[in-house]
Order: structure tokens, then C-alpha cells, then sequence
């Protein structure tokens, strides 16, 4: 679930779906965005919704398909009318979250894209870290919250260009 702009963003696992919060206490569906059954997490900002879509056991009731993207979604001002405008091939994508024109992203590791050219993310890839496993993440005020297999990590991404972790707490199964 992502809110952005009075409105609800619901990343499901066969579409994105799209509830206008006018009246919070009753949201009422005004879109939605069909695709093959997958887990779909999904980032809104700018006008843009960025959806990935991963193939896995408890998402996809097909196991012949496999279907690993980043989905980018050009949004119409009222939100009725979505058009998917590019799809990037990933490896096993799972959380994202984004700030500005920085989409952070937890595929083969965490990656980190500059998105402002939509049609070119693939080709704008500003760091990857490989050494960990992440499912989810949050940026808040440049700093970048993220789980993993292993534990939760603290990165410091005011610089772009020198992304630093800050800080980990490490979470051992219990068995």
C-alpha cells in the first residue's frame, strides 16, 4: 500500500489498484492496472508509479511463468486512465521505495537507479550492494531503512555518489 496525493496505491497480486481517498473512512476504487498473478509491490511519485512484479511460490500459481520486472506506469491526472510506458527485466525483484528522482530497489542485493530519463532506468544504475539480501525499503530524509535475510541495515544516501552504511542490527532465525 502506498499513499500519494489523496489516494491509495494498492500493489495486489494480479494489479495494481487505484482507491480515491476523498472519504478515508470509505475509499472508493477508481482504477486499476491487470497483469499476470505475482507479488506487486509498488512506489508512486511525480506522476509515475513504479510496480515490480516477482515470480515465487506464494505469488504466482503458474510455476511455468516467470516474470521478474520493474513495470513504470505514466499516470493521468486523475488517475483513471494509466498507461505502462516501460518494463525492465530483473532478477527477483522485491520492495522499492523512492525519493526524488532516486528509486531505491531490492533485487540481486539493494540497487539504487536515477529515474528521472523513465524510459532508461536500466541504463542509470547508481550503485548496487550485492553483500546483502534486502526485501523492503524505506527512504526518509536521506536516510535508507532496509531489511533483509539477516537483519536490518541504516544507509546514509545524502551523497549519491558515496552511499554509506551507517549501522546494522543483525536477526539470527530462531529455530
Amino acid at each position: 500500500m502506498f499513499l500519494y496525493d489523496h489516494h491509495m496505491f494498492l500493489g495486489t497480486t494480479n494489479g495494481m489498484l487505484i482507491l480515491e481517498l476523498v472519504n478515508p473512512s470509505a475509499p472508493r476504487q477508481i482504477s486499476s492496472l491487470w497483469h499476470v498473478t505475482t507479488c506487486d509491490p509498488v512506489v508512486v511519485q511525480d506522476g509515475y508509479a513504479y510496480i515490480t512484479l516477482r515470480s515465487g511460490v506464494t505469488c504466482n500459481r503458474n510455476a511455468n511463468l516467470s516474470v521478474n520486472v520493474l513495470d513504470v506506469v505514466k499516470l493521468s491526472d486523475d488517475y483513471k486512465m494509466n498507461n505502462l510506458i516501460a518494463t525492465y527485466n530483473m532478477k527477483a525483484p522485491y520492495g522499492l521505495g523512492i525519493d526524488n528522482n532516486t528509486l531505491f530497489l531490492c533485487d540481486d542485493g539493494l540497487k539504487v537507479f536515477n529515474v528521472t530519463d523513465k524510459l532508461n532506468i536500466n541504463n542509470n544504475l547508481i550503485a548496487h550492494f550485492k553483500e546483502i539480501e534486502t526485501y523492503d525499503v524505506i527512504p526518509l530524509n536521506k536516510f535508507l531503512f532496509t531489511i533483509g535475510d539477516d537483519g536490518f541495515y541504516l544507509y546514509d544516501y545524502s551523497n549519491l555518489q558515496d552511499i554509506k552504511l551507517l549501522g546494522s542490527i543483525p536477526v539470527k532465525e530462531q529455530r
